[in-house]
Parts: structure tokens; sequence; C-alpha cells
């Protein structure tokens, strides 16, 4: 059986996964790129774009870390993430 997905992204930002809330995703930002590739899912995002998006009052080197950390935050709270997200070394992709 293939797992399920549920994001709900209007008025309170809930996330389950095979009916399992994900309580791990209560970090503003990381629901903010969620959201983001999901909402602009027909679009391959480079790396450089999604820091400074996300991150615009951060050098451009501090921004790339930011992201790095918020997607090996995504790794470490979403399972299965590569069904869902195509990470590559220079962007960013929701697969579904």
């Amino acid at each position: 059986m293939a797992a399920t997905l549920r994001i709900q992204l209007l008025g309170e930002f809930r996330i389950q996964h095979d009916e399992q809330p994900l309580a791990e995703f209560n970090s503003p930002r990381l629901q903010s790129l969620l959201a983001y590739l999901i909402l602009h899912r027909s679009v391959i995002h480079t790396r450089q774009h999604l820091a400074f998006l996300f991150w615009p009052d951060s050098s451009d080197s501090q921004a790339r870390t930011n992201l790095r950390n918020a997607l090996h935050q995504l790794r470490n709270t979403l399972p299965n993430i590569e069904l869902y997200l195509q990470i590559e070394p220079q962007t960013i992709a929701w697969r579904a």
C-alpha cells in the first residue's frame, strides 16, 4: 500500500503521513517552504532562488546554509521525503 500524505494549507497548517499527524512541522519557515513548493509544484526551483526568497536579509552564503538546514529538517521530519520532493545539488522540486 502506498504512503498517504495529507497537507492542509488553508487555516491552520496540518500535515499527516499515513493518517498520523506530524507534530514536528511547527516551524513557520519550514511550513512556508513546504507550502511554497506545493503551490509552485510545476516549477523546478533553484536553491539560490529559494534561499533568497526565504532569507532575503541574509548573505547569500548564510541564506544557502539556512536552506540546507531546512532541507535537513524536512528529511528528518517527513518520512519517505524522496517520494514527494526531488532534491538535487542545485534544484528542488515537488514530485507530485
